[in-house]
């Protein structure tokens, strides 16, 4: 009978590790929604674009927060135009109201 090593390398730990890390992020939507909704967003800070988008961005914790604010975007019917990680020191808002 043959068994399948079921361990997980060094290298994936090391992959694994980087890949659940949080980071802010810049997500871009059609649509709008208040200020009031940040807190209801994980606390991401939101700005309206002059060409109907809106882009929300801050500090999310891991990969399960980013899937748990884009799957409440999802369910306000907000389409998703992009989502990028970026430093936090860029100036990632421009031309925003």
């Amino acid at each position: 009978m043959k068994f399948i090593n079921t361990e997980i390398h060094d290298r994936d730990k090391r992959v694994l590790s980087t890949n659940a890390r949080g980071g802010y992020f810049k997500i871009t939507v059609k649509g709008h929604l208040d200020e009031s909704w940040s807190d209801w967003l994980e606390g991401l800070e939101i700005k309206i674009m002059g060409n109907g988008d809106m882009i929300l961005f801050g500090h999310i914790e891991d990969q399960a927060a980013l899937m748990g604010v884009l799957n409440k975007l999802y369910r306000l019917n907000l389409e998703l135009l992009s989502v990028n990680k970026v430093n936090q020191g860029k100036n990632i808002i421009k031309g925003a109201k």
